[in-house]
């Protein structure tokens, strides 16, 4: 079953100019070769094995394609995965490095493939200089072009390639590399029925790293299509990881080392949690809190009441910094049985909601997302749509997340959120059309 990515959740800073274009040029390339019909148009767009280094080769091969299906199934994979990298480093760095790949995986075929040589492919493929065998695969040749020649025979079988695959496999890398945890939206044919789902972009690429490697090891490490495509991986695996390192790219600790050590995105930071504050400059633990009805005065047992409420707050927030979240939600819970308005202020209500999304505690996040929509209804953009995924995704309550999210404006909200924001609601949207209904809250 084919599958086919058309659209990802991946945040996108920069629009896909870029791509686009890519996908343009591609097919000029495609029309001017004949449209992958006409072998003598599509002769210099090759890259000949066993030539030696060819750079001007290796350029045009990335452009050129052998048929309409291999043009088309590129071109969708290129849109899928252009979007992921392009959109975190725009397109006046994406051309070039889309260009320099595309000669990197030209240099690399090249190289590996130096071994071709015509005495080579006649010793090995044609069984010791067996002029009968050339012979008979020349008249093979000629059956579909009579005009063809000795010499582009014995180049067809030294092997050429050609198509954007090889860079795509690198930009596939690259996403891997930067967005392992965001999704991508796949198109596939079963049984000649559409089906369509999301998945993850790991799980993804490396359903496809799979499959190059078994088909590399089947071939015995011939540069096939499979070969091709795993140089393109460790082209795209490379740059990956060099812009990561390097900082030439903000994945807010999303990529996949960060995934890997269970300490991914911006909660994972010490400071993600910028702009809360309190009207006094103060934290609600710093404040003297209320005490309530009894002893309302100024008294001794007042003083004392707020003292330990204010100790209390200093440890709950000790506890949310350091990340400990869970313990922190039991102890502010403890609290709120004397004390029913007691809370962190905004930055650390922000990160115990987060943190206690992260730990999987979805009852507790629920609480801490809800008092935060209370407590700032004029800009609480992320918690709405945090939760509104947690009653979609965890509470079965689409109808309920649709409300949530009713008049929200995406103005200001992050690339990536404003896209969770889209495909909750289109989620939501099929689900309720689908007939769900929302369940009831187990309280």
């Amino acid at each position: 079953m084919p599958l086919i990515p058309i659209n990802t959740d991946a945040p996108l800073y920069h629009f896909p100019y870029a791509t686009i274009g890519l996908i343009v040029v591609n097919t000029i390339a495609f029309v001017a070769t004949g449209c992958g019909m006409n072998a003598r148009l599509q002769e210099p767009w090759l890259l000949q094995y066993g030539d030696g280094l060819n750079p001007l080769e290796w350029i045009p091969a990335a452009f050129a394609h052998g048929g309409f299906m291999h043009l088309i199934g590129n071109m969708f994979f290129l849109w899928g995965f252009g979007l992921v990298v392009e959109g975190k480093l725009g397109w006046r760095i994406f051309i070039p490095l889309y260009l320099g790949m595309a000669a990197a995986w030209g240099a690399s075929v090249d190289l590996l493939t130096l071994h071709r040589t015509d005495a080579y492919v006649l010793r090995s493929d044609f069984r010791k200089l067996d002029v009968q065998k050339f012979e008979e695969f020349k008249e093979k040749l000629e059956e579909t072009d009579p005009d063809i020649d000795a010499r582009t025979v014995l180049n067809i079988a030294k092997g050429r390639c050609l198509g954007a695959s090889g860079v795509i496999f690198s930009l596939m890398a690259i996403s891997l590399v930067w967005a392992p945890k965001n999704e991508m939206h796949i198109v596939g044919f079963l049984f000649f029925r559409a089906v369509s789902f999301d998945v993850t972009i790991m799980v993804f690429s490396l359903w496809y790293l799979a499959l190059g490697l078994l088909a590399l090891l089947l071939s015995k490490f011939e540069m096939g299509s499979s070969g091709l495509h795993m140089v393109g991986c460790v082209i795209g695996l490379t740059v990956g990881v060099v812009f990561l390192r390097m900082g030439w790219v903000d994945c807010e600790k999303w990529d996949l080392f960060s995934v890997l050590s269970g300490k991914y995105g911006r909660f994972a930071e010490q400071d993600w949690a910028s702009g809360g504050h309190s009207p006094t400059g103060k934290t609600y633990g710093e404040l003297p809190i209320p005490t309530g009805i009894e002893d309302s005065g100024d008294g001794p047992a007042s003083v004392t009441r707020a003292k330990k409420t204010t100790n209390a707050m200093k440890q709950v927030n000790a506890l949310i910094d350091s990340g400990d979240v869970l313990t922190a939600a039991e102890e502010l819970m403890s609290m709120r049985l004397h004390e029913t308005d007691i809370c962190p202020d905004e930055a650390r209500m922000r990160k115990l909601a987060m943190g206690l999304l992260q730990a999987q505690a979805f009852d507790d996040a629920e609480i801490w997302l809800q008092e935060y929509l209370d407590h700032y209804p004029e800009d609480n953009a992320w918690a709405r749509i945090r939760m509104a995924q947690l009653l979609l995704t965890q509470l079965k309550r689409p109808t309920a997340a649709l409300q949530t999210l009713k008049g929200l404006s995406l103005e200001g909200v992050n690339g990536q959120l404003q896209t969770l924001a889209k495909k909750i609601v289109r989620t939501a949207k099929e689900q309720i059309l689908s007939g769900v209904q929302d369940e009831e809250p187990e309280w």
